[in-house]
């Protein structure tokens, strides 16, 4: 079994993975965990129908004699229990909805974040979001235009793309840490830390 993303172990490392980017560089780091970032009703919806139609086969095709009753009642509540279950389990929503629309909620989600934490409002513009969305297995790396300028958007990407990978393929919260620690590297070569340098905003990671 995986492990649980984000443990008092991993908000630790979490925590410490933040302060040690922003001890090397200009960046204010912001981590925001979420356990999912749309309702996918239809991931459910898909989930009752299915319940429905297999109880109905099963009255409809097995030895057992049903009264016409039944068939209003049995359907119904079996596409409910479906419906409950599909809503519950984290890997059936995933295994219901289309890929392409997860993606698209989680990067509505982040870029929403990234304006409602404030992470738009430090003085040289270099905030840093990590959105990670549970139930999706993504994560969103936002950067503010100062770092992009620094950093250049298509070096940035590449820098990014195995923290995303790592969360994707379930990493936990200590694993992604790392991945985070590493973005210093480059930040702090493009971006390095001044004498006038203030920490604009909390370093705390948010559960929410």
């Amino acid at each position: 079994m995986a492990r649980p993303f984000l443990t008092d172990a991993a908000k630790a490392a979490l925590l410490s993975a933040v302060r040690d980017v922003e001890a090397k560089s200009r960046a204010e780091v912001v981590i925001v965990v979420r356990p999912a970032s749309a309702r996918y009703r239809e991931a459910a919806l898909t989930g009752a129908l299915v319940g429905v139609f297999a109880a109905l086969a099963v009255m409809l095709y097995s030895p057992w004699v049903f009264g016409l009753a039944w068939f209003l009642v049995d359907p119904a509540l079996a596409g409910l229990l479906a419906g409950l279950a599909v809503h519950h389990s984290p890997f059936l929503v995933r295994r219901l909805t289309a890929a392409a629309s997860r993606r698209e909620a989680v990067h509505r989600a982040a870029l929403a974040t990234f304006v409602e934490r404030g992470v738009t409002a430090t003085r040289e513009r270099t905030g840093l979001l990590l959105y990670v969305s549970l139930l999706e297995r993504r994560a969103e790396v936002v950067a503010d235009r100062g770092i992009l300028a620094a950093v250049g958007p298509t070096t940035w990407a590449r820098q990014v793309e195995a923290l995303v990978a790592a969360v994707d393929s379930g990493a936990n919260g200590e694993t992604i840490a790392g991945h985070l620690r590493g973005l210093g590297e480059p930040l702090a070569q493009t971006l390095p830390v001044g004498d006038d340098d203030v920490n604009e905003l909390p370093d705390e990671v948010v559960a929410s």
